[in-house]
């Protein structure tokens, strides 16, 4: 494949929940884009034909087949590989001549779009300006990621996005299982509970985590605390995860002022040690 007005050709090999959301946005930025996989489909190509016509290859195959994936492929000179796994190091794609990272941190469903989110992007000094660019003209806002990024800032790193994600959904299964306590239509839960969830990532985005809390914590109203705490109990759910919620709210409610020292040390009582 030639490349046309000095633009790259792009080689996306697996065509799963990520491609779906990829290929679209590149060719949205006017990049070229030709799909590889096993059983190409009208208009597709098999992996290593794809890698043959593509400057970027991107590796959107499942975290633990990238390293396999890389290591079959006929690369060539001056190809970069990218994979979009936050957790995994670009060692994973040694075969290529140059890779790069690039993480969309945004959920996929379906077939999403996705502008507006933030992308980590770990890159060495020649391809960051390359791949910043991309990035905005994707409609994404690039995020730089140290590189090399070492195991221990890759671990967080990834461990706080899927805390960001997946972790809110741990609360809202709690929730949901005390609304059905409350004898509550359990189909009617997400729909009545999310835009609290909503309402809360608004304010602390306008006012900062500590701006934002609320509840009984943040007013020391140990009594309500203490009947959540007994609502869990008959509802047959542990309270561990209220716990250690309360305790991080807490850490909210103090750092924004909103307790005094006596408030904090009788809340602290209720709820047992971190």
């Amino acid at each position: 494949m030639s490349l046309s007005s000095g633009r790259r050709a792009h080689a996306v090999i697996g065509y799963g929940r990520l491609a779906r959301a990829l290929v679209p946005a590149l060719r949205a930025a006017g990049e070229t884009v030709v799909i590889g996989r096993r059983s190409p489909a009208a208009g597709e190509l098999a992996p290593a034909e794809a890698v043959r016509a593509a400057d970027w290859v991107w590796l959107t195959v499942p975290d633990d087949h990238i390293a396999a994936t890389a290591a079959t492929l006929p690369w060539r000179a001056g190809q970069l590989a990218l994979h979009c796994s936050g957790a995994t190091p670009l060692s994973a794609v040694a075969p290529a001549p140059a890779a790069a990272g690039f993480h969309p941190l945004k959920l996929l469903a379906g077939d999403a779009d996705l502008a507006g989110a933030h992308v980590g992007i770990e890159a060495d000094p020649a391809h960051r300006p390359a791949l910043e660019a991309l990035a905005r003209a994707m409609g994404l806002v690039p995020l730089a990621l140290p590189t090399p990024m070492s195991a221990p800032a890759r671990a967080a790193y990834h461990a706080a996005a899927n805390l960001a994600a997946s972790g809110v959904l741990a609360v809202l299964a709690d929730a949901q299982a005390l609304w059905r306590s409350a004898g509550l239509a359990e189909g009617e839960a997400l729909a009545a509970l999310t835009p609290l969830t909503q309402g809360a990532l608004a304010t602390a985005l306008a006012r900062g985590l500590p701006g934002a809390v609320s509840g009984p914590v943040a007013r020391a109203d140990v009594g309500v605390l203490a009947r959540h705490l007994q609502a869990l109990a008959a509802a047959g759910l542990d309270d561990d995860l209220l716990q250690a919620l309360a305790r991080r709210q807490l850490a909210l409610a103090q750092a924004a002022g909103r307790l005094s020292e006596t408030q904090v040390t009788t809340l602290q009582a209720h709820l047992g040690k971190a």
